[in-house]
């Protein structure tokens, strides 16, 4: 590899760096300026971060933009809290699950070494890793929902003072709840 290339390759990288940062932003920003109490909105990013920390991946925004319609919450931010386990954070949410999960039910990893290949022993094999990973989800998905609601919530409203008197100040009206 000589110089033009890590040069290169430095470059891709800062690239990247910039785009994920200013996802993140724009996904910050894009909360701050949903309509709706800022209770509603706080109470869907809660119901998104913990529905994002179970294991139910492909059912991830269905379940939290349901579970927010159910309990009158925002369902875009529900839908948007979700993307605390995005592709790039799952595999780490899933350990930590995974081993919350199992330190609570005091079961011992399993032996991925299957004696006899029949459906019973990889149903089995399956429920040994999926029960302290559900378990171990709804606990850390608690852990984060409840500070996120606050933190949220506390965001929200700050944002919305914020702007509501630099509207007052230069003389527009203000548009937020």
């Amino acid at each position: 590899m000589n110089m033009e290339d890590s040069q290169e390759r430095k470059t891709r990288l800062k690239e990247r760096w910039i785009r994920w940062k200013r996802a993140i932003r724009l996904l910050y920003l894009r909360i701050l300026r949903l309509k709706g109490q800022p209770r509603e909105v706080a109470g869907g990013v809660a119901i998104g971060v913990f529905i994002g920390m179970t294991p139910t991946v492909p059912l991830h925004t269905v379940l939290a933009v349901l579970t927010a319609l159910l309990l009158g919450k925002s369902k875009l931010a529900a839908a948007l809290g979700v993307w605390i386990s995005n592709p790039l954070f799952l595999p780490f949410v899933y350990l930590l699950d995974y081993e919350v999960g199992r330190i609570i039910t005091g079961t011992n990893p399993p032996s991925l070494m299957v004696s006899g290949f029949s459906i019973h022993s990889l149903i089995e094999l399956g429920w040994d890793i999926f029960y302290p990973l559900f378990i171990g989800g709804l606990v850390m998905g608690l852990v984060l929902a409840i500070p996120s609601y606050f933190i949220t919530k506390r965001i929200i409203t700050l944002y919305r003072e914020r702007r509501r008197r630099w509207s007052d100040r230069v003389g527009f009206p203000s548009k937020t709840t």
